[in-house]
């Protein structure tokens, strides 16, 4: 098509306009687009509750309170509950955290038996000292972000505000939307739908996620013996919302963890192993049975999606990198149908 006809075409230009206008309008409320965006995923995670209680007999309004009402309550068991249980975890394994002397020795003693100069020695010791140093600055610069971040989460009411008017409006905003469409939508009509779709079923199916790897992940590092089991399978868990990037960066901790726990030992290569197996089963058996049918995409375009997007939008751009690029995909699917 060419581009003066696909100025004239009434379903692209709406499509480019709504685009352009709701990224126009994040960057205008800036750090308010993240309860916003917070909302709109709860909506999204929430909104088959309310339709199934509305097909059930269910009035419409009260439905849309006993929705509104679940998530909030789950939402805030889940920060009174499990944050502070987190932090506590956290802390204490930062109190708990050895000098790594048990790593400095038998690397000190290999380099004496080969008498190796004392300024190696000395290297080698002060080299350890920084990472142990840098390794508590960055949990302890962690955790207490963290704390900031839960207490201005409980302290805010935005996010609820707007999630209870996505729920009470979703209807009347999609008539009033649907009155805005060009008569010719068969195009967008799909793409809405689709995407729509698409992004419910993959923050249900990515949710779930989190949740059993947090659980088993648990389950796993306190069964092979290693402190803060809690906090290394949560973080563990909340890693998957960044595909191929999280679960990777999420070795380190184990390994640091493992390491100033039993030192050189191998015994660390077990939990290696065994973290690696849990994530293998996670990525090649657990996670397709979750996303089969819901979001087709090639890997590299999943790894290009989190770089690109990431690099644009940040911390949401690698959330929402697989929904936006499905959006693509859909776009490019239904292209034939633009001029129906």
């Amino acid at each position: 098509m060419k581009l003066n006809n696909l100025l004239k075409n009434q379903q692209f230009m709406f499509m480019a306009m709504v685009l352009l206008g709701g990224f126009f309008s994040l960057w205008v409320v800036g750090d308010l687009s993240t309860p916003i965006l917070t909302s709109i995923v709860l909506a999204l995670l929430f909104r088959p509750m309310q339709v199934y209680f509305t097909k059930i007999g269910v009035p419409e309004r009260l439905s849309v309170f006993i929705t509104f009402f679940t998530a909030v309550s789950l939402a805030t068991l889940f920060l009174l509950i499990f944050i502070p249980l987190f932090i506590n975890e956290a802390n204490r394994y930062l109190s708990e955290l050895p000098s790594l002397a048990v790593i400095a020795e038998p690397i000190t003693d290999l380099l004496g038996d080969i008498n190796a100069p004392n300024e190696s020695i000395e290297g080698a010791q002060s080299f350890l000292s920084e990472i142990t140093g840098f390794a508590t600055d960055a949990v302890s610069f962690g955790i207490s972000r963290l704390q900031d971040t839960a207490n201005l989460f409980l302290s805010i009411i935005l996010v609820p505000i707007f999630l209870f008017f996505w729920l009470w409006d979703t209807d009347t905003l999609s008539s009033g939307f649907s009155k805005l469409v060009p008569k010719k939508r068969k195009f967008l009509v799909r793409v809405w739908n689709e995407t729509n779709t698409n992004f419910q079923n993959y923050f249900k199916a990515k949710f779930i996620e989190v949740f059993v790897v947090a659980v088993t992940g648990s389950l796993m590092f306190w069964a092979l013996g290693l402190n803060s089991p809690v906090l290394l399978g949560v973080s563990f868990g909340l890693s998957q919302l960044i595909p191929f990037f999280g679960p990777v960066f999420m070795t380190f901790p184990v390994l640091i963890v493992s390491l100033a726990q039993f030192g050189l030992d191998p015994y660390v290569i077990v939990i290696l192993l065994f973290y690696a197996l849990l994530q293998n089963i996670d990525g090649n058996i657990f996670l397709p049975f979750l996303m089969s049918g819901v979001v087709k995409l090639p890997a590299v375009v999943v790894l290009l999606s989190v770089f690109l997007f990431g690099a644009i939008f940040g911390i949401w751009g690698v959330f929402f990198a697989v929904p936006i690029a499905s959006f693509i995909k859909s776009l490019l699917d239904n292209w034939k149908y633009v001029d129906s």
